[in-house]
């Protein structure tokens, strides 16, 4: 393994392995958790009643994203239904939440931009 650590950048996080996959948010909790700020956020801002469906959409995206971020942590239910049938259950809510994002995204792009 390649560690950077002469390098300015990296002075912070001294052994960041090369090629490892580094991603924004922690994990699915926190991606559902993220969705549901941003909807918490927009009706703050009053932004959520210019585009209320597609925000609509973006909930149930986060509410998604929490529920398959759940399925790693329920290690007994997983045992007793078999792994595959498992993991296939947490990507199938995986896949939806991702889809449900995508619905809202172009549907909050649509109400806010192109319809008015």
């Amino acid at each position: 393994m390649i560690y950077f650590y002469n390098l300015k950048l990296f002075k912070l996080f001294p052994k960041i392995l090369i090629g490892e996959k580094m991603a924004v948010f922690g994990g699915l909790i926190d991606l559902g958790i993220a969705f549901l700020l941003a909807a918490v956020f927009a009706e703050y801002l009053k932004f959520r009643n210019v585009a209320k469906k597609g925000f609509n959409w973006l909930i149930l995206a986060g509410v998604f994203f929490l529920f398959a971020g759940t399925f790693p942590v329920a290690v007994s239910l997983g045992s007793y239904l078999g792994t595959s049938v498992w993991n296939g259950l947490a990507q199938l809510f995986e896949i939806l939440g991702w889809l449900f994002a995508l619905v809202g995204t172009l549907f909050v792009v649509y109400e806010a931009f192109i319809e008015k």
